[in-house]
C-alpha cells in the first residue's frame, strides 16, 4: 500500500506491507524507502512494515524546496507517518542518518517505540578531534568542488571494498563526469518510455539535499541528548557491520553504546547489510527485535 502523508511543510511517500507488529525503516542520507526493498517482503511475514522517503528527498516533496531541516523535524515526521498508520508503538530500524534519526527518537519519542535499532549512525561528533570527523569534513569539501564528485565520493566511502578506480583523483573525476551524463540522459529516456523514475535517478537526484542541507544539519548542528538516551524506558541499540571497520561511521556507533551503556550489535556485511546480504540482514534483525520483547 502507497499513501501520502502531509506533515508540516512537506508531504511524504510511504508504503506499507505485511501484518503484525509495526517495524519502521528509516533510510540514510540520499535514499529513501527503496533502499529496502529487497528485505520489506520477508520482513513483512513477521512485521507490518513501513518505510518511506524522508522530506525533501525523492517523493517527499517539500512547499519550500529552499528550507532548511534539522533531526528533530525528521524524527516528527517518523512520528507523524505511524500515527498516519494508526500505530501506537512500533520497531524502529534506522540507516547511517536514520540511524541519526533513530537515535532522536530514543531520545525524545520514546514512548512511540517497542524497540530500536540504530545502525552505523555517523554521530562523529561525539568524537572530537577523531579521524571520523575530518573523514566528513574532508567529503563536505569534496562536495563544495561539485555535486557529483561530492555523491562519489560518498559513494566510496559507504562501500565495504571501494574499486581500484574511485582510489584515484582521476578515476573519481571521470565517475562524476559519468553521473553528471546519466542525469541528463536519464529524464530524457524516461519521457520517451513514460514512467517514475528509478531509483538510480531518485537517489541521484537527491545529492544536493543530502550533501548541502541533511550533512551539515545532521553533523554540524545536532548533539545526541545522552542523558535523554541513558533514561530511555524502551529496548534500543547502536549497531554496525562486521565489514565496517575503520569507516567513519564504525567507532561512533560504539562510543555512543559505551556513553549511555548500551551494547552495540552487530550485523553482517558493511553500511547497508539490507543491500548486500538481504537475508541475513532479516535474520539478524528479527533476532534483535525478539531480543527486545519482554
Amino acid at each position: 500500500m502507497r499513501e501520502f502523508v502531509s506533515v508540516p511543510g512537506a508531504r511524504l511517500y510511504t508504503e506499507s506491507a505485511g501484518e503484525g507488529p509495526a517495524l519502521l525503516l528509516v533510510p540514510g542520507g540520499g535514499g529513501d524507502a527503496g533502499m529496502y526493498e529487497a528485505v520489506v517482503a520477508p520482513l513483512s511475514r513477521r512485521f507490518t512494515v513501513i518505510s518511506y522517503d524522508r522530506r525533501g528527498n525523492s517523493r517527499s516533496r517539500l512547499a519550500d524546496p529552499a528550507t532548511p531541516t534539522s533531526v528533530a523535524e525528521h524524527a516528527d515526521d517518523a512520528v507523524a507517518v505511524l500515527g498516519h498508520y494508526g500505530v501506537e508503538r512500533a520497531y524502529v530500524f534506522g540507516s547511517s542518518a536514520g540511524a541519526i534519526i533513530t537515535v532522536d527518537m530514543v531520545a525524545r519519542h520514546a514512548d512511540r517505540l517497542l524497540g530500536a535499532v540504530a545502525h552505523e549512525p555517523p554521530l562523529v561528533q561525539i568524537i572530537p578531534g577523531g579521524p571520523e570527523g575530518e573523514s566528513i569534513r574532508r567529503l563536505q569539501r569534496v562536495a563544495v568542488r561539485g555535486l557529483m564528485r561530492g555523491w562519489v565520493a560518498f559513494a566510496a566511502m559507504t562501500m565495504p571494498r571501494t574499486p581500484a578506480f574511485l582510489l584515484s583523483p582521476a578515476g573519481r573525476f571521470a565517475a562524476a563526469g559519468a553521473l553528471r551524463a546519466g542525469m541528463a540522459v536519464l529524464p530524457v529516456v524516461r519521457r520517451v518510455r513514460g514512467g517514475e523514475p528509478g531509483g538510480m535517478e531518485r537517489l541521484l537526484g537527491n545529492t544536493r539535499r543530502m550533501l548541502r542541507v541533511e550533512l551539515p544539519a545532521f553533523v554540524d548542528e545536532y548533539e545526541p541528548d545522552l542523558a535523554a538516551l541513558r533514561r530511555a524506558a524502551v529496548p534500543w541499540c547502536p549497531a554496525t557491520g562486521r565489514d565496517s571497520v575503520g569507516r567513519p561511521y564504525h567507532r561512533p556507533a560504539h562510543v555512543l553504546g559505551e556513553l549511555v551503556g548500551v551494547r552495540c550489535e552487530e550485523f553482517p556485511g558493511g553500511h547497508v547489510p539490507y543491500q548486500e546480504t538481504p537475508d541475513e540482514f532479516v535474520r539478524t534483525l528479527t533476532e534483535i527485535l525478539d531480543g527486545f520483547s519482554p
